[in-house]
């Protein structure tokens, strides 16, 4: 009698802890997220008469400090960068949303400000201007854009404007795609 409720709690254990196991499997596979992919990825041209540079580095805006992945220098007119986001033959989703962080840093304090302009398209979606110590990020739907275009703009004709750092420029893929679920 002791060895069948021995055996009896041995396989109900067993099979306690197989649901809990693929149960579990589930729960990660479901929390599985996809991460972020860097604009710079794409295929990107410098579009402008400024300089464009990818570069790490770490700049302080606003007091705090940031790692920025590149820079549009647009001297005394403007600088852009344009990147194709869709590649025509990729099998992979599309991606929905473009999420952009930029400022410029603490010591530039004699720059005019920089129009940053986004396009998308072709077609402007976006501008945000911003000034020596200043930072600020922008959300874009980007799921029916093929190209995505920055320019910066120096805000004044007669004076020489500073880098506009990026220290986010990413790409996050349409939702809905078969390898996430809800």
């Amino acid at each position: 009698m002791q060895k069948a409720q021995f055996i009896s709690s041995v396989l109900t254990s067993t099979l306690l802890l197989s649901s809990l196991f693929s149960l579990g499997g589930k729960n990660v596979q479901a929390q599985r997220v996809q991460r972020p992919v860097s604009l710079l990825n794409a295929k990107c041209v410098n579009s402008g008469p400024g300089s464009v540079r990818q570069q790490d580095l770490d700049v302080s805006i606003g007091r705090a400090v940031y790692t920025s992945r590149f820079y549009l220098g647009p001297g005394n007119r403007s600088a852009s960068i344009t990147c194709n986001i869709k590649p025509e033959k990729s099998s992979r989703p599309g991606f929905g949303t473009l999420n952009l962080g930029f400022g410029m840093r603490d010591n530039d304090t004699k720059s005019p400000g920089v129009e940053v302009k986004v396009y998308l398209d072709g077609k402007q979606a976006e501008t945000r201007t911003v000034a020596p110590t200043q930072q600020t990020s922008l959300t874009l739907d980007v799921s029916n854009a093929s190209n995505v275009a920055i320019e910066a703009v120096c805000a004044s004709p007669n004076q020489y404007c500073d880098r506009v750092y990026f220290f986010n420029a990413s790409l996050e893929r349409q939702s809905g795609s078969s390898q996430t679920k809800k």
